[in-house]
């Protein structure tokens, strides 16, 4: 077992903190996390809060908040990496090179995933554009079909 050391935290301060380093707007806070504006200042008084909005929040200002209220030792050794790493199984112990090969693999995934995402963001904007073009000759259709009844 891992012994981690609690620590009292008051989250409102350290989200207020957060959002000083991004620079982003009480409005923009707000906007993100589904709340008015007025509501963003009492949640920088509050000392403890709901963990599905921490959540929320964590997403939102990209940063763990729940790492704050716990500080655990700093060096993981490779057993209970690979352990973490090889699905659970405790038996899987490699050492601090496999580890990193492992590492740098999920970072290749991650990269290639990111780059799949663009793509299909991309191919979803030139589909939303044919859309648009397609619709507007649509209408253009329409306008020509109702001149030559009118002609008529």
């Amino acid at each position: 077992m891992i012994n981690a050391e609690l620590r009292e935290i008051h989250i409102g301060a350290a989200i207020k903190k957060r959002l000083d380093e991004l620079e982003m707007t009480k409005s923009e806070f707000g906007r993100l996390i589904g709340v008015p504006q007025q509501h963003v200042n009492r949640i920088f008084d509050k000392e403890s809060i709901d963990t599905i909005r921490l959540a929320k929040i964590c997403r939102a200002l990209d940063f763990n908040f729940f790492a704050l209220f716990c500080r655990f030792p700093t060096n993981v050794n490779a057993y209970l990496a690979a352990v973490a790493l090889g699905d659970g199984d405790a038996l899987n112990n490699i050492g601090d090179t496999a580890l990193l090969a492992q590492i740098e693999s999920q970072k290749v995934k991650v990269a290639n995933l990111e780059k799949t995402e663009k793509d299909l963001r991309d191919q979803i904007a030139v589909l939303q554009r044919s859309v648009d073009q397609l619709t507007s000759q649509l209408g253009d259709k329409n306008e020509i079909i109702n001149l030559l009844k009118n002609k008529m």
